[in-house]
């Protein structure tokens, strides 16, 4: 997106506004969807969705599907059950972080099937297990809301999931490592498919090549879906990353720590918890519509570990939700993660918001 698209209105785009003019929209609007989730209302919220303007061309509808690209090394599903269950050996462990929450690059190999691949690692806030900027109960949420409306093969968030290094293993690393809550021998930490072939885009919104790329079109429309429903808001560079492949631009969010009602956010970049596509994919809507308020609620419980005999945090079917009103839950040799009450509330205000404009005409369906 570029100022250019911004001073045309797209989808609701803004123009001849200062930095400190859209910072107090930014900052309105957070207030305002505040107000309608403590109100239970959704109907005020449509606001939040853009006129949908000009549609895309017909011809959309016989374009061929795009093809998956080279982005995740195994199938998602196969991943999220090594991620969460397997063994993996570590060779190597090469820091990136620029700030101070230790993300790192790691090669890792499973023996059991003889694969090989990398992963970001970022250790999980001690003590709380949640932070405003490394959130890790939100990455899991934008990773299972997607699936709500895409295929594993157009998923936008990488496979991500929970791990807990044993506390010997991990002070090779770093010496001065303690356990990350109470009653565990381990350091948990949050891990991301480390995904081939992509770039930072230096322009990620083109809407002339929406209009006349069907491809293009189908992988920015299910990322700005997704964007819109889980309400991100960082939109800085290199949060966002496209398929090297020209031909099959895929578009991913590798980083949705900032995301779901947050009350700090970036309000001085474009961010995309906006609808500012022109238009979004029937089959989409169609499998929203599915969406049951148990399918929201079950956001509540995104992650549920508890610790074995050797004090390691392990993944277990999801309990009961202990505590509906915080995000995460943390008891001695014991992790929960999830969404709050209010959180989950502002999912389903979207994506009523999302259904009426649809149903009103005023957001376009291809």
């Amino acid at each position: 997106m570029t100022a250019a698209d911004r001073g045309r209105g797209v989808s609701g785009g803004v123009s001849g506004r200062s930095r400190s003019d859209r910072a107090r929209e930014s900052l309105r609007g957070g207030w305002l969807g505040l107000c309608a989730m403590a109100l239970g209302l959704t109907v005020g919220c449509a606001m939040a969705v853009p006129p949908g303007g000009p549609g895309v061309p017909t011809a959309y509808r016989e374009a061929r599907r795009p093809g998956p690209g080279r982005a995740w090394p195994l199938p998602p599903a196969d991943l999220e059950h090594v991620l969460m269950h397997e063994a993996l050996e570590v060779r190597s462990h090469e820091s990136i972080g620029r700030g101070v929450t230790g993300a790192a690059k790691e090669k890792v190999y499973i023996a059991a099937r003889g694969d090989a691949f990398a992963l970001k690692w970022k250790p999980v806030p001690a003590a709380d297990a949640d932070g405003w900027n490394n959130s890790p109960r939100r990455e899991l949420a934008a990773y299972e809301v997607q699936k709500w409306f895409l295929d594993p093969d157009d998923y936008v968030v990488p496979t991500s999931a929970l791990r807990c290094s044993p506390l010997e293993r991990y002070r090779l690393l770093d010496p001065d490592a303690e356990p990350t809550i109470p009653g565990v021998r381990c350091v948990l930490g949050w891990v991301m498919v480390w995904l081939e072939h992509v770039t930072v885009p230096k322009r990620l919104y083109e809407r002339e090549r929406f209009l006349a790329d069907p491809a293009y079109a189908f992988h920015l429309g299910n990322f700005n879906l997704l964007t819109y429903l889980i309400d991100h808001r960082d939109g800085r560079a290199g949060n966002f990353l496209v398929s090297n492949d020209a031909a099959n631009r895929r578009v991913f969010s590798v980083d949705n720590g900032i995301a779901f009602d947050p009350v700090i956010y970036n309000y001085f970049v474009s961010n995309w918890h906006r609808l500012w596509v022109p238009a979004v994919r029937r089959e989409a809507i169609a499998r929203l519509r599915q969406v049951t308020a148990a399918d929201i609620e079950a956001l509540g419980v995104v992650a549920d570990l508890v610790a074995d005999a050797d004090g390691i945090l392990r993944y277990r079917t999801p309990g009961t939700n202990l505590d509906p009103a915080r995000g995460a839950r943390v008891r001695p040799g014991r992790v929960q993660l999830g969404l709050t009450q209010r959180e989950r509330r502002g999912v389903s205000a979207r994506l009523a918001a999302l259904l009426a404009a649809v149903d009103a005409g005023t957001m376009a369906v291809y």
